[in-house]
């Protein structure tokens, strides 16, 4: 059974190119406690190829990573928290929506990046219907 984590806090979210050319998830950032969480919202019809980030990291970062687990955290923890940086244009911000995330890995960083200490990746859905609409809206967006 995976691990699971209950949050509220804001969740950024925008669509975001798994694999070249097509295969589009849509990404989610958020915080809990010192750690960011960094997931895929589940979307129907979704490519296979936007169901996993680490595999998504493994591909942008050379094979022969010395720490997966730091360099893998580091890069998918960038690519959220660049979301809060510079929300995206066509990007959906929830405030106070109840959230779960499936943990599927959490990785504790050598040493703090972007705020946090490491970061929970997985699949994060809402309590909503309705915000769960809008958040797949924004692959059709």
């Amino acid at each position: 059974m995976a691990r699971r984590i209950t949050g509220s806090d804001r969740v950024i979210m925008a669509r975001f190119t798994a694999q070249w050319p097509d295969a589009r998830c849509v990404l989610a950032y958020a915080r809990h406690g010192s750690m960011a969480v960094v997931a895929t919202v589940p979307v129907p019809g979704t490519s296979p190829a936007a169901a996993s980030l680490w595999e998504l990291a493994a591909r942008h970062l050379p094979p022969s990573t010395a720490n997966e687990t730091d360099a893998y955290g580091r890069w998918l923890l960038g690519a959220g928290w660049s979301m809060s940086v510079m929300p995206p244009v066509d990007g959906l911000v929830a405030h106070g929506e109840p959230w779960t995330l499936e943990v599927a890995r959490s990785a504790v960083l050598k040493e703090p990046a972007y705020g946090s200490d490491g970061v929970h990746v997985g699949r994060l859905t809402f309590e909503s219907p309705r915000m769960m609409e809008r958040a797949e809206a924004l692959l059709l967006g």
